[in-house]
């Protein structure tokens, strides 16, 4: 028996089909959106967070639909978003077309407008045509359609902007959706495990690879309560996964976080896994629950009294 939580990767093909399907038909929401977005604002620095956007919204489209199809394959379910995300690519570049063809520029200089609307069939002319397609996008990589700092960006330098565009979008549906594959499921019960993150903080791992053999080996008393110091201080998280109708199908998860606090007072964390889904019984669930799962109380909140102090008053 493995340590650690080993995917069945089993790939129902009714999962399958709800993945790819529900994929594209979100791609295509989120190309239109996308591409409406990128095209009227005005601000060309913010298509970089635009854009990002794009591809952690599909991907968390694709997370969601990878549980809903029961898809514990990461290899396979990573697969699939490619090439959902390449869909989505290659429907945001038909939008993008559509309305580039259907736009009117009145006026000159700096009195220019441009107006758009978008054709159902137009689109579906340019959807169907990729070789067309791509010799659209070849003369527009020669000219250019925007500008930054008054110079119209073209020729490889827009290849590049492309090509951080394609790796946003792939990037963000593929590591989101293969994360979900990765979580803990009960073949028994058929059902993936409940996520519990502990509400009292550990002490902090020093040193990780000391710590995760203690772990491995049913160590769990060297995990200790943080103690809680007046000012920021690293401390660690205890995530405990497990599926209630599965003995066999309980997990533990420790990471290390180091709070920060920015110039501008804007506090944010960084993680760092030390163990992830490693396999425990169901007594070192109980045990770990009963340790952690209450938070510490408030610095200075006067002690609870004694239960029978309480019933006499």
């Amino acid at each position: 028996m493995s340590l650690y939580y080993q995917p069945s990767n089993k790939m129902p093909l009714g999962g399958v089909l709800l993945f790819l399907l529900g994929g594209v038909l979100a791609a295509a929401v989120l190309a239109l959106v996308y591409i409406y977005a990128i095209w009227y604002i005005p601000f060309v620095y913010i298509n970089f967070f635009i854009c990002l956007g794009f591809g952690v919204v599909l991907g968390g489209i694709l997370m969601l639909l990878a549980r809903a199809g029961k898809l514990r394959s990461p290899r396979g379910v990573a697969g699939l978003a490619v090439v959902v995300g390449l869909a989505a690519i290659y429907l945001e570049w038909s939008v993008y077309l559509t309305l580039l063809f259907n736009s009117e520029t009145t006026g000159t200089g700096r009195e220019a407008d441009t107006s758009t609307s978008f054709s159902a069939g137009l689109f579906l002319d340019v959807l169907t045509h990729p070789a067309a397609m791509w010799a659209a996008i070849g003369k527009i990589n020669a000219t250019g359609t925007w500008t930054l700092k008054g110079a119209t960006p073209s020729g490889a330098f827009l290849w590049v902007v492309w090509a951080v565009e394609l790796v946003i979008i792939l990037g963000g549906a593929y590591l989101l959706a293969r994360s979900q594959a990765d979580e803990p499921f009960s073949e028994l019960a058929n059902e993936w495990a409940d996520e519990e993150t502990l509400a009292h903080p550990l002490a902090y791992a020093h040193d990780a690879a000391q710590t995760r053999t203690a772990l491995e080996t049913g160590q769990f008393r060297t995990l200790l309560p943080h103690a809680a110091p007046a000012g920021p201080d690293p401390f660690a998280r205890l995530k405990l996964h497990r599926v209630a109708n599965d003995p066999g199908c309980q997990y533990l998860t420790l990471e290390n976080v180091t709070p920060k606090v920015d110039d501008k007072g804007k506090a944010s964390e960084s993680t760092a896994t030390v163990v992830q889904h490693l396999a425990i019984s169901p007594a070192a669930y109980d045990e770990l629950k009963a340790r952690f799962g209450t938070a510490p109380a408030a610095a200075g909140a006067p002690a609870q009294p004694p239960a029978e102090a309480a019933v006499q008053r």
